[in-house]
């Protein structure tokens, strides 16, 4: 499939714009009534426990008030009635008091367990419903992924971030075990071996690595990434770190691309569309995603009510396409893209900006703002 403007021109991001934006405007909608919602139940605990806070710290002052006047008028006082009286005002403001803070911190530590229900209740709803935009629809973001094999199972955790907002999923693969050769096919790789059966000597001897088993993958966007496989037995491994800037491949801790000789032997070009393979697998491998995690300069944006700002920051992508594509378009209040198939089937799709800013404009002065960022108003 080939997306492309109205002009022919190719979409920045290859993919189908107008289901995009429409998904994007119907996540936004339930994500902020349900922050909306939390935002009222917040308010409502967090007065709740300033009050209660603020009565603790009250009734200590009090206390501390009582005993300090009472030691005043009573200070270097020799009478015995005077003395067991000041005693007896120190006992029962102990008493009083004591009961008083138990019972007020009891009910805070209530209140704030109540406070910590809610915000996981809100989690609960907040991560499933932003979860699908999360998914593949953050338009420039930067990702890393960590993939690991455990009992069986090939999974995986996916870090990204654009303009202050981070997000973390954990991300469980269609594979099992893995081979190299489901990924790229046949590869070798030189090591130095002992031959000869009265005089040792090293020679290159060629390993066929296609049968030995990915047991680790970390990827960060095009900067780097680093691949670890071992074979059957699990006594040789190897290592493969991709920079744009070289390739390094080691056997055990040797460094085979610092051997003049061994390094001689690599198919390098092989190994460098290994690093682009390994990259499109984990793009077309991944089976469910669950988002688990969003941040906004590093604080947790869902417990914060922060998600109306990162729907801000999302959406400039978005609002950057629709103006081109109103620029490059013939009919101005509609946003036009064109799709051609593999078949070579050319088709059209649209959607007019009045339709996209009623929707969010049910969602009052927030959805009033996003319509501005998405160039739809």
């Amino acid at each position: 499939m080939r997306y492309t403007y109205q002009d022919s021109t190719d979409l920045p991001i290859q993919r189908d714009f107008i289901q995009d934006i429409k998904d994007l405007i119907e996540i936004a909608s339930k994500a902020l009534s349900l922050e909306n919602d939390a935002i009222e139940v917040n308010e409502i605990d967090m007065r709740d426990i300033s009050s209660l806070e603020n009565r603790i710290i009250e009734l200590e002052n009090f206390a501390n008030d009582v005993k300090t006047y009472v030691r005043s008028i009573s200070f270097n006082v020799d009478n015995v009635e005077i003395l067991d009286c000041h005693n007896a005002i120190m006992d029962a403001c102990d008493t009083s008091v004591g009961i008083g803070l138990h019972d007020l911190k009891k009910e805070l530590d209530q209140k704030k367990r109540e406070h910590e229900l809610h915000i996981n209740e809100l989690e609960k709803k907040m991560f499933p419903t932003l979860n699908p935009l999360f998914e593949d629809g953050i338009y420039g973001a930067i990702k890393t992924y960590s993939v690991r094999f455990d009992n069986g199972s090939m999974k995986g955790e996916l870090k990204a971030s654009i303009y202050g907002v981070e997000y973390e999923s954990e991300i469980l693969y269609k594979n099992g075990p893995l081979l190299m050769r489901e990924v790229y096919g046949n590869i070798q790789l030189p090591v130095w071996a002992k031959t000869g059966i009265i005089h040792k000597e090293n020679k290159i001897r060629m390993i066929d690595v296609s049968d030995f088993m990915i047991t680790n993958i970390d990827l960060n966007g095009d900067s780097h990434l680093e691949l670890t496989f071992w074979n059957k037995k699990q006594d040789q491994q190897f290592k493969i770190m991709f920079n744009p800037q070289a390739i390094q491949i080691f056997h055990g801790n040797n460094d085979i691309t610092a051997d003049k000789i061994l390094s001689q032997s690599i198919e390098i070009d092989r190994v460098r569309s290994l690093g682009l393979e390994i990259n499109r697998f984990l793009e077309m491998s991944i089976m469910s995603q669950q988002l688990k995690k969003v941040m906004l300069d590093g604080k947790d944006a869902v417990r914060n009510n922060e998600v109306f700002d990162c729907f801000k920051i999302i959406m400039e992508r978005y609002g950057d396409i629709v103006r081109e594509c109103t620029d490059r378009g013939i009919v101005k209040n509609e946003i036009t893209i064109k799709v051609e198939r593999t078949d070579g089937t050319r088709t059209e799709k649209y959607v007019a900006k009045e339709e996209l800013f009623n929707k969010l404009a049910e969602l009052g002065s927030e959805g009033l703002e996003l319509a501005s960022i998405l160039n739809v108003e």
